[in-house]
């Protein structure tokens, strides 16, 4: 039964402490759901993916169904007829003008299909394809980036809630140090200006420690406002607190910042192989058949100006038309030496982001390096200052020293304290700033954990 209790805390506490290392990857993962932009961003990736199957529907035929009704004066045989996507039935001009009335009426149905295009159908489909995968890179983009300035603003909340508690307990220790000099100023021990410093130096630990509160609430104010959710209760991540060992493998993965310019780069070149073949003809297979209503008679005039809302004439045709655009050849020339000039330009944008990446990936890496010496560091530091405080004060209780010595110890440890904190956040900082540089925030998210 002892056993079977001890193995049940144990579980509880490994499933706490598994719980609790995940609190800042699950506010970044609410974030990356919740946040407003990061929608937009993905509704553009759908809308650029819809543009690809709108291409793909170009091999479709046109069916264009029209019907017209007119009332209008009858010198032509054939009567008015309105601009649509009916052919027009010409007829012998009548005997006389005249300003008589009467109906027409005209239906059809026209198709129009262009199975074979030379090549101009499917660079459109390939342009849309690379725009759809220059929207997925700008979405990851836009998700590292914003995962990015979420984290750190974590981080700075992370901060500020330590320096928060630092701040407390600084105050507590000028609060026992006021009653401790109270308590030897009353047995002579100490002069009585002790408690009047110490009281003053109280007074102004309580006003850091507002201004500390102060601070964390502005910093709060930013992480929720990033978060995209008001109602998630918002926790201090206990693994922040400690130090790392890197590592686990570092990222390989291509930076969707480089991945978005080579894919501009992509779009140019597709965009000057649409230009190459808007050379090519244009094949045009056709279909139509139209009937026409007409009360007009074939040797003039008419019976009833009704009789034209009825169809007496019925057309059926077939064929197919090639266009050549004999005279663009020149004009498209010009165009296809632009996107040439525009193609080199993307080119060099895309060999500048990659410099830039390599020497931001560079100084990350010294970055993180000295950060975690720093960091290695912090903790030897707070326990010096706090051994010196300690043994201060035992010299100040035994009256050995002055108010000002162990005052100025205190203030060490409590700056110690405060330097420690800012060491720690600036190693997470630079881990988040290498995960950054890298293309990838899950290098960041594996070593927190």
């Amino acid at each position: 039964m002892l056993k079977k209790t001890i193995t049940g805390i144990l579980y509880f506490l490994l499933s706490f402490q598994l719980n609790a290392q995940s609190i800042l990857r699950e506010l970044i993962d609410i974030s990356t759901s919740n946040y407003p932009e990061l929608e937009a961003k993905r509704l553009e990736t759908e809308a650029s993916r819809r543009q690809i199957q709108f291409e793909r529907s170009g091999i479709l035929p046109s069916l264009d169904g029209s019907y017209q009704m007119t009332y209008s004066t009858n010198n032509n045989i054939t009567g008015m007829f309105f601009p649509g996507n009916i052919l027009p039935i010409s007829g012998p001009p009548v005997s006389e003008n005249s300003m008589d009335f009467t109906y027409g009426s005209a239906a059809s149905l026209l198709m129009n299909w262009s199975p074979f295009t030379f090549g101009k159908r499917d660079s459109k489909i390939q342009s849309a394809k690379f725009i759809h995968e220059l929207a997925k890179h700008q979405e990851s983009l836009s998700i590292l980036e914003h995962q990015v300035r979420f984290t750190e603003a974590y981080l700075n909340y992370w901060a500020s809630e330590s320096m928060v508690r630092s701040a407390e307990k600084n105050k507590n220790r000028f609060e026992t140090n006021l009653q401790l000099s109270k308590t030897l100023v009353d047995n002579g021990l100490r002069p009585g200006v002790d408690s009047a410093q110490f009281r003053s130096l109280y007074i102004r630990s309580k006003i850091e420690y507002l201004q500390a509160q102060k601070a964390a609430e502005a910093m709060m104010a930013r992480v929720r406002e990033l978060l995209g959710e008001d109602q998630q209760n918002i926790s201090l991540d206990p693994s922040l607190g400690r130090e790392i060992s890197i590592l686990v493998e570092e990222p390989e993965e291509t930076h969707p910042l480089l991945q978005r310019s080579q894919t501009n780069t992509l779009i140019a070149l597709s965009r000057k192989t649409e230009l190459n073949r808007s050379l090519m003809p244009d094949l045009n297979l056709w279909g139509t058949a139209f009937a026409r209503g007409s009360a007009i008679l074939f040797e003039g005039g008419f019976n009833d100006p009704k009789d034209g809302l009825s169809f007496s004439r019925y057309n059926y045709g077939v064929g197919f038309q090639v266009a050549v655009p004999i005279l663009q050849f020149a004009r498209t020339s010009k165009l296809v030496q632009r996107q040439n000039s525009l193609i080199s330009a993307s080119e060099a944008y895309e060999l500048q982001v990659e410099r830039a990446l390599e020497r931001d990936r560079a100084i990350a890496r010294v970055t993180l390096e000295k950060a975690l010496e720093s960091a290695q560091l912090a903790p030897e530091y707070v326990n010096a200052a706090e051994f010196s405080y300690q043994a201060l004060q035992a010299r100040y209780d035994a009256g050995l020293i002055n108010l000002n010595e162990l005052a100025q110890g205190q203030a060490d440890l409590a700056k110690a304290e405060n330097e420690s904190i800012k060491v720690m956040a600036e190693m997470w900082k630079a881990l988040l700033y290498y995960a950054a540089v890298s293309g990838s925030i899950d290098y960041f998210i594996q070593n927190l954990n």
